[in-house]
């Protein structure tokens, strides 16, 4: 098998470890952009890349700039120098034209990473809107005449799809990691606009929408199934796909030729069966993710003076102090506990005695109404925050209406402000009896400011 970099010049992830690295990505870009047209074809006159440079560097101060080799005062001079270095570490190509002309070309390799890149610095998102329904058409109008081509782009299809979905999943752990990070108050702001906007963005978009509801896996699975089904099972059929493949796909063996159509079948039929796992893992992913951003909002929120109030503000203490200059014992008592090994020789001895029971009485008195007021207030002041309560609590602000502006609550302390942020949060979540619809447009609600948002019950 050949290695990747016999693929690509050795060199060629070496410009983005370099100190210059920001300019060159900048210049990358610039190289690409300029070439990247139907006329041009990825191949430019170098000496209009040149000049597209060079408006780069008279435009943008350079805060650091490592000359190596050249000397690079001037902009014509820092713009033959990125291209020397790209050229030599395999990112372009130069050809003579004649007529003293020379053209700049990408290779291809090059343009498959440059468009990765600026997929991730422009936070592109992956389509799945039509998806499963394209697949489902494709192999509808199957027939002996395209019978490869339609198996082939069935295939690819339901590949991308997979990867697309993995994808999402991944993103999905990307936004939990990033939450689990954010350990300040300071940092409250921030896991909102992620949640509030980045998150809603790139997860419940109008395609992941589409893949749940109109485009949804139940409404096409069957139906897809049974046309793998139709072709897999008719023996003279995929007789006859096997020595279509032998004339056209250059396999000269029958039996390779069968494995290639019948591994394709079979993957798209196992793809679909598996299909229901992977988007309940993904919708799995997303309940995780709502839960770790509610409860991280929480305790960054909660620096009251009752149990979870105190043991928020000590674990602060704890996680930011250094271990070799800070005494726990000033606030706890820290000891250290050994176990036996399950594996050791040893057995411990243990005194024999004999228990008798004491009878047990429970008097009036065991737990005064104070007390007992106390604990019931703690827990309906956690219950109120469970997804059950504020799927009751917008129930009741609706209370018979179809929709509500998130600006119309009533923002009093901050129990009112984190239920608002929980209405958002637990929207998307299972049974939840209520969906909501964001809006352009900035309110301020007594102490907070947020992005409106339409509170409308199911079936609006």
């Amino acid at each position: 098998m050949a290695h990747l970099l016999d693929k690509m010049h050795p060199n060629f992830f070496s410009v983005l470890s370099s100190p210059n690295k920001r300019m060159y990505i900048d210049c990358i870009f610039i190289i690409y952009h300029s070439v990247d047209s139907i006329e041009e074809s990825f191949q430019g006159d170098r000496e209009y890349v040149v000049q597209r440079l060079i408006d780069y560097f008279d435009d943008v101060t350079l805060e650091e700039f490592v000359e190596e080799e050249e000397q690079t005062r001037t902009s014509r001079q820092k713009a033959n120098y990125v291209i020397n270095v790209l050229k030599d570490s395999g990112w372009i190509g130069e050809e003579e034209l004649g007529d003293y002309k020379t053209s700049i070309n990408l290779f291809d390799y090059s343009i498959k990473i440059i468009n990765t890149l600026d997929d991730i610095m422009h936070a592109r998102q992956e389509e799945y809107t039509g998806e499963i329904f394209s697949i489902f058409s494709i192999l509808k109008a199957f027939n002996i005449n395209e019978g490869i081509g339609v198996i082939e782009q069935a295939f690819l299809k339901t590949n991308d799809l997979i990867r697309k979905l993995k994808t999402l999943k991944a993103n999905i752990y990307r936004y939990y990691y990033d939450v689990t990070r954010q350990q300040k108050k300071e940092d409250l702001q921030n896991i909102l606009e992620k949640l509030l906007v980045e998150y809603k963005q790139n997860f419940f978009d109008q395609a992941y929408y589409n893949l749940k509801t109109k485009d949804s896996l139940p409404r096409y699975k069957r139906a897809i199934l049974n046309e793998i089904s139709k072709i897999y099972d008719d023996v003279d059929l995929m007789d006859t796909l096997a020595k279509n493949v032998v004339e056209t796909k250059n396999i000269e063996d029958y039996n390779e030729a069968f494995e290639y159509i019948e591994s394709k079948l079979r993957f798209i039929q196992d793809s679909f069966t598996a299909l229901d796992n992977l988007i309940l893992d993904i919708d799995r992913k997303n309940e995780q993710y709502i839960s770790a951003t509610a409860s991280k909002i929480l305790f960054l929120t909660n620096h009251s003076d009752d149990i979870e109030g105190i043991f928020n503000r000590l674990f602060k203490v704890v996680v930011e102090s250094d271990e070799e200059e800070f005494d726990f014992n000033q606030i706890l008592n820290v000891s250290q506990l050994r176990n036996l090994d399950t594996e050791s020789l040893y057995n411990q001895r243990r005194r024999r005695v004999d228990v008798e029971p004491d009878e047990l009485y429970i008097t009036d008195d065991f737990i005064d109404d104070e007390d007992r007021k106390r604990r019931v207030h703690q827990i309906l002041r956690h219950s109120a925050y469970s997804k059950l309560e504020i799927n009751k609590y917008v129930s009741n602000l609706l209370n018979g209406r179809q929709e509500l502006k998130a600006s119309e609550l009533s923002i009093v302390d901050q129990e009112d402000y984190i239920k608002l942020i929980l209405i958002f949060l637990y929207s998307k979540s299972i049974n939840m009896d209520y969906d909501i619809e964001t809006l352009d447009e900035e309110v301020l609600n007594n102490f907070v400011s947020f992005k409106d948002f339409l509170i409308k019950g199911k079936g609006s």
